[in-house]
């Protein structure tokens, strides 16, 4: 295998990974809005099944539903304004440091 095919490969497998994450957390907020009394989780259950069905079969999609996907996916996870976003789950607040 070549090193660029090697390199799609891990990447179409981190894709999937992303896109698998984000439907999980979708569904995992549709039961807790339930929970919470509120209507309407039908909607986030739904996305969450078009995600997962993405992550299954994203090297068949087109381009540019794939670039749409990753991109929600990817602001889900680090927040609206990419990887230095405050609000993103990756990032750890300011007492997670040395001596808290």
């Amino acid at each position: 295998m070549r090193a660029s095919e090697e390199r799609a490969a891990v990447q179409l497998r981190d894709d999937r990974l992303l896109l698998a994450q984000f439907a999980q957390q979708l569904r995992r907020r549709a039961v807790q809005d339930t929970y919470a009394g509120l209507h309407g989780q039908d909607v986030g259950l739904a996305m969450a099944a078009v995600f997962d069905s993405l992550s299954v079969t994203l090297d068949q999609v087109p381009d540019q539903v794939r670039r749409d996907a990753l991109a929600a996916a990817r602001r889900e996870r680090t927040g609206p304004d990419g990887p230095n976003d405050p609000r993103g789950r990756t990032r750890k607040g300011l007492t997670s440091g040395f001596g808290h």
